[in-house]
């Protein structure tokens, strides 16, 4: 009777190894790595305030959305820094609303949630003089890049960098 006792209890204490194994093995594999969520909430949330941002209609200029303005103000041209020819607006040209609202926008949603950021503009000399940043933006990033067209043959880029 001891040996048949002794036996059974060899195997419990097997099953409870093996169920101990398998616990700890289901926990690594199913947790997810929080740098690589957190690296894609930071792209998806650039790519996502882009698209809404550029859809948003400004108060004045005959309630322009930005990317109205902003495809306006890339014909425009420079001279020393300053932009001629954009449409003129009640409180300026169509590039210096984008500018504005762009960065009201980047200032009450990621400012507000402690991010720095970069945002920027690639294409023609006009719009490369939009640029909104926060803090320093020097180590690790995630973003997102919306090209957008212009006209034929002529596109700008639109680049939103969520620093860490």
């Amino acid at each position: 009777m001891s040996k048949g006792q002794m036996e059974i209890f060899g195997l419990v204490v097997i099953v409870i190894l093996l169920a101990i194994g398998l616990l700890f093995a289901i926990v690594i594999l199913t947790k997810t790595p929080t740098r690589d969520v957190a690296r894609v909430k930071e792209s998806l949330q650039a790519a996502n305030f882009l698209n809404t941002m550029m859809g948003t209609t400004s108060q004045g200029c005959g309630k322009r959305a930005v990317r109205e303005l902003l495809q306006d103000c890339a014909v425009a041209g420079v001279d020393n820094g300053r932009w001629i020819g954009a449409s003129a607006c009640e409180d300026g040209n169509t590039c210096e609303l984008a500018q504005d609202m762009i960065q009201t926008m980047l200032n009450q949603t990621l400012g507000d949630w402690n991010k720095n950021y970069r945002f920027f503009v690639n294409g023609t000399r006009a719009v490369e003089l939009i640029k909104v940043e926060s803090g320093p933006c020097s180590g690790e990033r995630e973003g997102s890049t919306r090209p957008e067209k212009v006209r034929p043959g002529l596109d700008i880029v639109l680049t939103l960098h969520i620093c860490r």
